[in-house]
């Protein structure tokens, strides 16, 4: 390079390289502008925006664990069950089969779950820092071993190392509930003997075959017992089953094939055919059938075998005049401010509330111990039966009374769906059971869901839109609900518990689930609609009895009822007429005293406010400070008092009675009631007869619910809820001095700047609340229940499932 050359090209190489860089600048900047972009819109600063695409999570306080010391009402711990049985089988004198070796003539344990406490000694625990009340099972075993067999019960403690049984009365073996050897063996012998007398009566007359079948299989359900009340027969113990077809769902395929077995014996093998019903004829035997069927005595029946689809009319398959037209979502309910309630381990909080949950594994659902502001309103609220007493022309649906503690209400709740049961924002609390033929604990993981709830309604509300004073205040009627549902064979019931947030209680009950329908006979259409050409829906009553043993300002109370009676007023002063008169009504009072007083029937003639009040604490308008018992859902029972299974149910002739405490007094019916009543186990009338005070007593109350049901053709294929919902509640009344629900901030109130001006602008007051700053959260419940079915479903054994 020479010298003239030099400097000229270097210096435009340096313009040609500033170039570059400031190129390069410029893209980096660019770059650096464009990345800051996509950054932002994928993952935004914190903000509002950011708020809204978070999970609402804040406030929630949940924790499901047992805690380390159990409280007096929490249910049996897997552990303590498993402890529970160890020490059992280690008892020589029980001589117990394990689960998997029990029969009806062997020794093994029934059932067993939680003994509720002496209250008077839980009480001191709660109230008085007393130690606490030991923590015992109580146990159900059935020695069918014994020479004269009979069903013992035991209270086992204390937890969770048991060390002793203290024996109870013994039950007869001919009142035991329903058992898994007793139905198999009953099902297994009539396979038997009808595939090797008559299976050519059920090819022709129905199209199937019992047993091993691939296609067009048919199958004995139980229908009901036959009471030795019915039979007159105090030493037997008999069972209806009734024939059907294996479709979606059996108990819209009645068939006129019934058999009544004899199953008194311990031993399987001594079961036998006792009466045989087919063609509107009774038989004594299935030789004695197969005779009038072949010669011609009988009416032969053809009932084709239900073509299995989607359509068929007892499916539960989607069909008919679809709607939506489009799969648009439904309205959803979600928390954006996260759960306002909290869960310890059974033990619940909500807006002045706390309680405890617990699921009894024969009678059911339970809440102990609720407070309102720490002050207890209710000790126990609990159901007590499920009853459901048919109509019918054919022997076995006739006779259908059921008491459902035989099959184990609380045993009957399964797993809930999100979704479907209850809303998928809802808390899920499990439960364990101890049941005949499970060595472990069965471990239902969705027994409750525990949702707040907005109902839509307002809990009050006030416009004053003239005047000197306007304004707006008002508020939802949001509540929590506490939500279990047991499917009894084909019903399903719908219990709930809902705290309001003034203070008061709610019990509601309803019913869904396939109807029992029967085989139409000429006399049927006395007993229902008929809804198929064989079909006949059957007239039946549902009743819900539930304990409510309130402690208002402790447990001294008094059951007053306000009865509501007309009268004539002089109105001389007022009218022109001579000595006129003017109608009205007036509020007479009357503290009930005495039990049988308290047994009350309803008479829409004679309304009343029923409450209960302890008399030493008054408002400071010297008022006591009560709570009122309000029903919404009676009906009457009109079954002949004394008759047939009705002293079975002899809670159902009140629809509320009032009793005194009393620990031998602890469920108005028993898991024996289907069979007993010549002589009941626990004999309700005799919590009344007694005749004992009182007042100023600690009392409980049995409440009564009940609906008639004519099944209708919409009631296929299962009935719908509407209209069948049966509630009471516990409403203040006095209790407090104003509405307690005045210190919710769910309230909104609005009102003018100024009064005289609405001009000038208005003041909307939210108390704090913003528009909802997060989304719902996603549920994983499909995911969860694909990957675990048998949360859903039970596991086939190959049992008859009961």
């Amino acid at each position: 390079m020479s010298d003239s050359e030099s400097p000229g090209k270097y210096r435009r190489q340096i313009g040609i390289c500033r170039i570059v860089v400031v190129f390069l600048c410029v893209v980096i900047v660019a770059l650096v502008i464009a990345l800051a972009v996509v950054a932002s819109r994928s993952t935004p600063a914190k903000t509002e925006t950011q708020a809204q695409t978070q999970d609402c999570s804040a406030g929630d306080n949940i924790n499901l664990d047992p805690p380390q010391v159990l409280p007096p009402f929490h249910d049996l711990t897997q552990n303590e069950i498993r402890s529970l049985k160890k020490f059992l089988y280690g008892q020589t004198d029980l001589n117990l089969a394990h689960a998997a070796d029990i029969l009806s003539n062997n020794s093994y344990i029934f059932t067993m779950e939680l003994y509720i406490p002496n209250k008077k000694d839980t009480l001191n625990f709660l109230d008085k820092n007393a130690p606490a009340p030991i923590r015992e099972a109580y146990v159900v075993i059935f020695r069918g071993d014994k020479p004269n067999p009979v069903v013992e019960e035991y209270i086992v403690g204390p937890l969770p190392n048991p060390t002793n049984k203290k024996a109870q009365k013994t039950q007869p073996f001919l009142y035991r509930p329903w058992t898994s050897p007793e139905i198999v063996g009953a099902v297994s012998v009539m396979h038997r003997e009808i595939n090797n007398k008559v299976s050519k009566i059920l090819q022709e007359s129905y199209g199937g075959k019992l047993g091993n079948c691939e296609e067009n299989c048919l199958e004995f359900q139980m229908a009901n017992p036959m009471s030795p009340t019915v039979t007159g027969e105090p030493k037997r113990r008999k069972q209806w089953f009734w024939l059907t077809p294996i479709v979606e769902f059996w108990s819209l395929h009645p068939l006129d094939f019934l058999v009544l077995m004899d199953l008194t014996s311990n031993k399987v093998e001594d079961y036998f055919i006792d009466k045989i019903f087919y063609g509107d004829k009774v038989f004594s035997s299935l030789d004695e059938l197969m005779e009038s069927y072949d010669n011609g005595t009988v009416t032969k029946t053809k009932i084709p075998f239900p073509e299995i689809s989607k359509n068929l009319y007892s499916s539960m398959n989607r069909r008919g005049k679809l709607f939506p037209s489009e799969p648009l979502l439904p309205p959803i309910e979600y928390e954006p401010s996260g759960k306002r309630y909290s869960i310890n381990g059974r033990h619940i909080k909500y807006m002045g509330w706390d309680f405890d949950v617990r699921m009894s594994t024969i009678s059911g659902p339970q809440i102990f111990d609720i407070r309102y502001n720490n002050e207890r309103i209710v000790y126990e609220l609990s159901l007590q039966e499920l009853a459901a007493f048919y109509s019918s022309a054919s022997p076995a649906h006739r006779f259908s009374d059921y008491v459902d503690s035989v099959g184990l209400i609380g045993a009957r709740v399964r797993s809930l769906v999100s979704g479907g049961d209850c809303p998928s924002h809802s808390t899920y609390l499990s439960m364990n059971h101890v049941l005949e033929g499970n060595e472990d604990p069965v471990y239902i993981d969705r027994a409750y869901c525990v949702f707040e709830h907005n109902t839509g309604k307002p809990l009050r509300r006030h416009l004053s839109s003239q005047g000197p004073s306007k304004f707006y205040e008002g508020m939802m009627d949001v509540v929590l609900t506490v939500r279990t549902i047991a499917t009894v064979v084909n019903y399903d019931y719908i219990m709930d518990f809902i705290f309001h947030q003034n203070g008061a209680v709610e019990v509601q009950v309803i019913s869904t689930g396939y109807i029992l329908t029967s085989f139409s006979v000429p006399a049927a259409d006395d007993y229902g609609f008929r809804l198929r050409e064989h079909i006949t829906g059957n007239l039946h009553h549902h009743m819900f009895h539930y304990k409510v043993d309130m402690d208002i300002h402790g447990t001294g109370n008094r059951f007053e009822v306000l009865n509501i009676v007309p009268t004539k007023v002089d109105n001389s002063e007022w009218s022109v007429r001579k000595d006129s008169k003017y109608s009205c009504t007036k509020m007479v009072k009357k503290v009930v005293s005495t039990e049988k007083e308290a047994a009350l029937t309803f008479n829409f003639d004679k309304p009343n406010y029923l409450t209960f009040y302890n008399n030493n604490v008054k408002s400071s308008a010297g008022v006591p400070r009560a709570y009122r018992l309000m029903t919404k859902g009676m009906s009457k029972q009109l079954f002949e008092k004394g008759s047939g299974q009705e002293p079975s149910v002899a809670w159902a002739r009140n629809q509320v009675a009032v009793t005194k405490y009393k620990e031998g007094e602890r469920r108005s019916s028993s898991m024996y009631a289907i069979w007993d009543a010549e002589d009941p186990v626990v004999n309700f009338q005799k919590f009344i007869d007694d005749d004992e005070s009182i007042k100023d007593e600690d009392q409980v109350t049995w409440v009564t619910m009940g609906i008639h049901h004519i099944p209708h053709m919409e009631d296929f294929p299962v009935t719908p809820t509407i209209g069948l919902d049966l509630s009471f509640l516990l409403i203040p009344n006095n209790y407090f001095d104003e509405d307690p629900a005045m210190g919710s901030g769910d309230a909104i109130r609005i009102q003018p700047n100024d009064q005289q001006d609405i001009d000038k602008g208005i003041k909307v007051e939210t108390y704090g609340k913003s528009e909802p700053q997060c989304k719902p959260r996603q549920s994983s419940f499909v995911s969860e229940v694909k990957k675990n079915p048998g949360s859903i479903f039970d596991q086939p054994t190959g049992e008859v499932v009961i």
